[in-house]
């Protein structure tokens, strides 16, 4: 199994759910905070934005080989996840017409988005949790690993990987039959 990380599956695990949390959480706040109510931010009804689990990832191993060059682990990390964010707002839309975001309904994203999916504010915030992922939070993320027995990392991600199964099953049929019944999905945080 090719595993550039040289990590375990439990930590492997561990860690993309980590930073499916952690995104959700940031991107659940700043919605609230902008909406003024609670919003539950993400495609899925538990706290997780999988595209931040593998975008952690994929920064991380983008961004490693360039760390002494923080400027180029800005470019690389805003360039990436601009085209991560854009890709996955297209799946959405295409397969569940859903539309997880909305840049015209941000003060700080109105004058500067592309087609509502993208916007160079939230790209270059991107740039910068990427030199944050890539100097400080992914060592502090894999910390956590070592600091958990591997017999109860092997429960909780097995308990973590069930609970997104029922939630992924669930999330999705209801999707797919909205989009049957010609139901749109409504946007998160507009609706």
């Amino acid at each position: 199994m090719f595993n550039p990380l040289g990590l375990g599956v439990d930590k492997l695990v561990f860690l993309f759910f980590f930073f499916s949390f952690t995104g959700w959480l940031g991107e659940t706040i700043m919605e609230s905070n902008v909406r003024k109510r609670f919003i539950n931010k993400g495609f899925f009804k538990g706290p997780w934005v999988p595209v931040h689990g593998i975008g952690g990832f994929v920064v991380y191993f983008i961004g490693f080989p360039l760390k002494q060059h923080a400027v180029l682990v800005f470019v690389a990390g805003t360039m990436l996840c601009t085209a991560v964010e854009y890709l996955a707002a297209l799946f959405l839309e295409k397969v569940f017409h859903k539309m997880s975001w909305d840049y015209d309904t941000y003060p700080f994203t109105r004058w500067c988005n592309y087609k509502k999916r993208i916007a160079l504010t939230t790209s270059l915030f991107f740039g910068l949790l990427s030199v944050i992922l890539v100097y400080f939070y992914w060592d502090f993320a894999l910390s956590l690993t070592k600091g958990i027995h591997p017999v109860i990392l092997f429960r909780i991600d097995i308990l973590i990987l069930g609970t997104f199964a029922v939630d992924a099953v669930v999330t999705m049929r209801k999707y797919i039959r909205n989009k049957k019944a010609g139901v749109p999905n409504p946007v998160d945080g507009l609706s």
